[in-house]
């Protein structure tokens, strides 16, 4: 049975989510979730990767992302990457064609905002522009605090790859 999943970091890009994560999504869709919010407030392992994207409810506000169509293992195995200190939540988004049930992960943080790596901020910076999401959510991504290391930095990168196509070789079931 296929699954309708929002993605708004780094998972907004299907070549990402093909090379990475091993899922290829049937169809994808510019999205809009209204009442929330993109945050860096999910902690990174360490100083050189501090925070990842998550999305918490704000009135008024909303996050620009992608509506993917993929599979039920396809989403097992995107559950199994994030980790499981990421709840699975059922939302309803905004789309051309309409409201649209989907799923979507949120991590439980009281953390309000973290610095993030800057190889992560021009990861979700290039997938929203491939995806053409505004001007106005681009500029609101390139606001976020980002942190450089030389050497460091791009030694973990390579970790990050390995780390991320082991997790999404698994399958929970």
């Amino acid at each position: 049975m296929p699954i309708k999943y929002f993605s708004y970091g780094s998972n907004m890009s299907a070549s990402y989510l093909k090379k990475f994560r091993n899922v290829e999504a049937t169809w994808s869709s510019v999205a809009k979730l209204i009442d929330y919010q993109f945050v860096m407030n999910m902690p990174g392992p360490n100083f050189i990767e501090p925070g990842f994207g998550n999305i918490v409810h704000k009135k008024d506000s909303y996050v620009e992302g992608m509506l993917h169509e993929i599979s039920d293992d396809e989403f097992k195995r995107i559950v199994a990457s994030e980790g499981e200190d990421y709840l699975v939540e059922d939302v309803s988004i905004d789309t051309d064609a309409g409201p649209q049930l989907s799923k979507t992960l949120i991590y439980k943080s009281n953390i309000k905002e973290l610095r993030t790596s800057r190889r992560y901020l021009r990861l979700i910076v290039t997938a929203a522009k491939e995806n053409n999401l505004s001007l106005e959510y681009i500029n609101e991504l390139l606001q976020k605090k980002s942190v450089y290391y030389p050497v460091f930095s791009e030694f973990y990168s390579i970790v990050v790859y390995f780390w991320v196509k082991s997790r999404a070789r698994k399958i929970i079931k």
